[in-house]
């Protein structure tokens, strides 16, 4: 399994968020920043994780995005099908919907394949947002700008 580009910075946003402790919301520009991210992607990819659940965002200008939901309960796995769809390194080794194989029968690669796959699921699935955090250091660990909170009343 390849992890594209596109859901490398989109996972590094979801930890930024996930270290901010969904306290206020983050901007996106300085969700860039925190990440090293373009803009670009980050506006392509919050929506996605927005109408998937996985990230709310909040309009005005003490908006931005935070985590929908505790950091460890939105698993890497999750992400990552969100972004990416299946999680096999081959069409054929699909749990749901399989591409058909001339070759499948007798193959000496298709049990392989799925070993690859089901090992992969393992360690997407136990790997949370809250792990990623844990983890983090450096630079990860420096606060974003985050937006002023609004005042009460």
């Amino acid at each position: 399994m390849w992890i594209s580009r596109r859901t490398d910075y989109a996972t590094r946003a979801l930890v930024a968020l996930a270290l901010e402790a969904g306290e206020r919301p983050v901007k996106i520009h300085d969700l860039a920043a925190r990440t090293d991210t373009p803009v670009s992607i980050l506006e392509q990819v919050l929506p996605q994780l927005r109408s998937a659940g996985i990230v709310r965002s909040e309009r005005g200008p003490s908006g931005g995005y935070r985590l929908n939901h505790a950091p460890e309960d939105i698993s890497l796995e999750r992400v990552v099908r969100i972004l990416q769809g299946p999680l096999a390194p081959i069409a054929c080794a699909t749990r749901s919907e399989p591409e058909p194989c001339t070759m499948l029968e007798g193959c000496a690669l298709n049990e392989t394949w799925a070993e690859v796959r089901d090992a992969t699921i393992a360690i997407l699935e136990r790997t949370t947002l809250a792990t990623l955090a844990a983890r983090s250091r450096g630079r990860w660990t420096t606060p974003v700008e985050l937006a002023p909170r609004a005042p009460a009343g």
